[in-house]
């Protein structure tokens, strides 16, 4: 049994979800309200049998561990990672160079925490780094508590001194960035000194690393971080994260902002789904847990020449991904606290008002270049057209298109040449989410329906499926189905079920280890939906959705086919012509 499937087969599923989910015992099922969606009848349905759960209200569905990668916004390493501490399974190392041992990053954890214990202690006793908290930024002691807020004493070695004295080894500290090796190897000092202190938690709540804001009025720098460690990963942490994460999912929608005290500042007034990138320009790592918690994601950077840089590279960075970006513009502020100072109502009508990125981008071209002249035009498109090359929506290209068209006072077609040539240069690909664990097994897979949209015929078969999965006696439905001429997501399930009519569930899981996930939930759903039916009218519908994919196949063929004629008469080629006419007709027989 590798790995995933002995944390699976530890956890009562029930258990894990009902921590996140009230739910409620119907029949052999739990039913409770969707956590993704707001809804007042509850459609999300956990089924301990089959070891799964699906939201009828977004389409979401997998085991517990994608659940879990859901809720907490984790990648499946980390969720694996998480869950089996709960389930009390060790996790083989991974088989990938040197690593850190698992035993060693504990100890960067444990030490960090302590850490964070002292500061906010520290500050506790601190006149002057409690009156810059609560008197000059006006935070409550709520907040301050929250976020675990800190001050770092003006001393070279207390910290060090502190967690030596609790046992922690001077080498681990050094490790952890809490500490600085001295001279020549000997000892360490305090990296953090006379600063207030912002910890920064990763996706599992854990203290990983610190951003540390002066205190004093020394020349030296206003801001520092903790350097890249083991544990702390720049380009990864996102500051406020695990604060924001149940806002966030209630407003669907995160606010991305440069400074930690912009999202203290922020959280203290009441607005809670903000988070800031730790100490660096916003990432594509950081982008793809923000897209976890939602699709709709507001960029409110400082109005300055480097906060305008960063929006434009985050929405640059955002362009491949399916999320909303929208900016949020700050009107006569330099930043979001200060805004906030003026008032709640000025900041929320920030929010209401934010553009949508590519209407943000032309505003921003238009301002910057002139677009009365031709070298202004020049410069125009040169910055515009990668962000139109990137929408994937074809209503939405031709949207911008015309309307840069009649800014420009240029033709349509001329900067639809530059779309196409920009396109050309980039290479399309996708990697495929084989959701493999961190040792290389496969893991959690995200159900086909995820993936894109699905086609017509592929929702039939879909719910063909749901009926036979969940109802086997009326598998002998699809006898009169031709496998040939169903789509290529659900072919190898048909032939399987064509194959072995009388096989148990669990025997087609193990025939279908890659679509385990998706089966499961194909049949959850089916006896969700059709539980109400009578033996009769089951039996009635699946027949029914046969004669309907089979009607959907006739059509695709024949609007392929009218296709293949009109390409054969345009080559001039009358042998293909009339043979494609002649299976044109005999599709039209079949009417």
């Amino acid at each position: 049994m590798n790995d995933v499937d002995e944390v699976k087969s530890r956890l009562d599923i029930v258990d894990v979800i009902s921590g996140y989910v009230p739910l409620k015992q119907t029949g052999k099922s739990f039913k409770g309200l969707s956590p993704f969606k707001t809804e007042k009848t509850p459609s999300f349905i956990v089924s301990p049998d089959k070891n799964i759960w699906h939201d009828f209200s977004s389409g979401k569905g997998g085991d517990v561990i994608s659940f879990v990668m859901e809720m907490e916004a984790l990648s499946f390493p980390e969720a694996l990672e998480m869950l089996a501490k709960r389930a009390g399974v060790k996790l083989k190392p991974r088989a990938s160079g040197s690593q850190v041992g698992s035993s060693q990053k504990t100890n960067l954890y444990n030490a960090s925490e302590s850490a964070m214990g002292y500061f906010h202690l520290c500050l506790s006793k601190n006149e002057l780094a409690k009156a810059y908290f609560i008197k000059t930024r006006g935070l409550s002691s709520a907040t301050i508590k929250n976020y675990k807020l800190g001050y770092a004493p003006d001393s070279w070695e207390s910290l060090t001194n502190y967690l030596t004295q609790k046992g922690f080894a001077v080498k681990d500290l050094i490790t952890a960035g809490l500490c600085v090796e001295g001279k020549q190897g000997k000892g360490a000092y305090d990296l953090f000194r006379n600063r207030v202190m912002f910890p920064v938690f990763d996706a599992q709540a854990r203290v990983v690393g610190f951003s540390a804001r002066i205190l004093g009025t020394e020349k030296t720098a206003k801001y520092i971080n903790t350097p890249q460690t083991p544990i702390y990963n720049k380009s990864e942490a996102i500051y406020g994260l695990a604060q924001a994460k149940e806002a966030i999912r209630q407003k669907d929608l995160v606010v991305v902002v440069e400074g930690n005290m912009d999202v203290v500042a922020l959280a203290n007034a009441g607005f809670e789904n903000v988070v800031a990138s730790s100490g660096t320009a916003l990432t594509e790592l950081q982008l793809k847990q923000l897209g976890r918690l939602t699709k709709n994601i507001a960029f409110c950077f400082d109005s300055d020449e480097a906060g305008i840089a960063a929006t434009l590279r985050a929405i640059e960075i955002a362009g491949d991904m399916d999320v909303k970006i929208d900016i949020i513009l700050l009107n006569g502020a330099k930043d979001p606290d200060e805004l906030l100072k003026k008032s709640k109502v000025a900041w929320q009508k920030a929010v209401d008002g934010a553009m949508y990125a590519p209407d943000y981008l032309i505003s921003f071209a238009k301002d910057k270049y002139s677009v009365s002249t031709a070298p202004g035009k020049k410069q125009f498109i040169k910055f515009i057209v990668p962000m139109l090359a990137s929408l994937k929506d074809d209503i939405e290209n031709q949207h911008y298109v015309k309307k840069i068209a009649q800014l420009l006072d240029v033709t349509e077609a001329s900067i639809n040449k530059l779309i196409s040539q920009k396109s050309n240069l980039q290479v399309s690909h996708q990697v495929p989410n084989t959701g493999s664990d961190v040792n290389g097994e496969q893991g959690v897979e995200d159900t086909p329906q995820e993936q894109r949209k699905l086609t017509r015929q592929e929702k039939l078969e879909q719910n063909l499926l749901e009926l036979c999965l969940a109802y086997p006696e009326v598998v002998s439905s699809i006898e009169d189905l031709d496998l040939a001429k169903t789509t290529d997501l659900h072919r190898g399930i048909f032939k399987l079920l064509k194959n072995t009519p009388k096989a148990k569930l669990t025997t087609l899981l193990k025939s279908l280890p890659k679509e385990e996930n998706y089966v499961k939930i194909l049949a959850l759903r089916g006896e969700q939906n059709y539980a109400d039916l009578s033996a009769h009218d089951i039996r009635l519908e699946a027949f029914t959705q046969v004669a309907r994919i089979q009607e959907v196949s006739r059509q695709t063929a024949k609007h392929q086919l009218a296709r293949e004629v009109s390409q054969a008469e345009l080559e001039g080629d009358t042998k293909k012509t009339k043979q494609l006419l002649r299976d044109y007709q005999a599709l039209l027989n079949e009417d």
